[in-house]
């Protein structure tokens, strides 16, 4: 399934720079798949290990714009609901890594029941406006 707009196989832009010979062409640095992500509904979500081994979850549904990045890689412009809330209070305060994985499509229930099967106790996700996370201030 294509989900980039006008993709190609190129090289790999910063690798090309920091392990090849300068303005030799491109050798071991080829086979990346380049173009904007198409616009559409997605699911940004991420499963990990906390460092005393207890597993944690977060997941938020958005959108991929419609937005011509000119750049290079599978790139593409997110808008996720109260992202600036829900990145302070669950990704910054619970240790997250700023890397996720998505879903083409809005997944969420399916990935909560997944998560809550899994027994994973701490399923976060993106509070829509007006209602607080636990350690958001109710006087902002």
């Amino acid at each position: 399934m294509n989900k980039a707009c006008n993709p190609g196989v190129k090289y790999q832009l910063i690798q090309h720079r920091l392990l090849e010979p300068k303005d030799s062409t491109p050798d071991f640095t080829r086979g990346t798949l380049e173009g904007d992500i198409m616009p559409g509904p997605i699911t940004f979500f991420r499963l990990q290990s906390t460092p005393d081994t207890k597993l944690q979850a977060y997941i938020a549904h958005g959108e991929i714009l419609p937005v011509a990045t000119r750049s290079f890689g599978g790139i593409g412009v997110f808008a996720i609901p109260e992202m600036g809330r829900f990145y302070r209070h669950v990704l910054i305060q619970k240790n997250y890594p700023h890397h996720g994985a998505v879903a083409f499509g809005h997944y969420g229930k399916a990935l909560f029941t997944l998560f809550k099967y899994l027994g994973i106790p701490d399923v976060a996700y993106n509070q829509p406006k007006g209602t607080l996370y636990p350690s958001e201030n109710p006087f902002n």
